[in-house]
């Protein structure tokens, strides 16, 4: 089990938690405007692709970066944002805000 919190303040953030394997159709873009919430409540998941910005165009990454991050015909841009992204289910934060 697992406790998110803030690193500067410390303040508690989540229920405790423990990870599970990341949901395999979180790939597909806009997920989150077709589906319910993708994990159960007390779970938790990271992904460890890149997400947000800065965004690179297609002709900047090339075919042989993209087929490494698993984009495989052309694509608008790709996210070179942070990765190891922290998922939750709605429930299990604490106070955001």
């Amino acid at each position: 089990m697992a406790v998110f919190g803030c690193a500067g303040c410390g303040a508690v953030l989540t229920s405790a938690v423990s990870e599970v394997a990341l949901p395999i159709h979180l790939a597909d873009a806009h997920w989150e405007t077709l589906h319910p919430p993708l994990l159960e409540a007390g779970s938790y998941a990271v992904d460890p692709a890149p997400y947000g910005p800065p965004w690179r165009p297609w002709d900047e990454v090339g075919a042989r970066e993209a087929a490494e991050r698993g984009r495989f015909a052309p694509f608008g841009a790709l996210s070179d944002g942070p990765s190891d992204t922290v998922l939750l289910a709605p429930g299990d934060m604490r106070g955001p805000g």
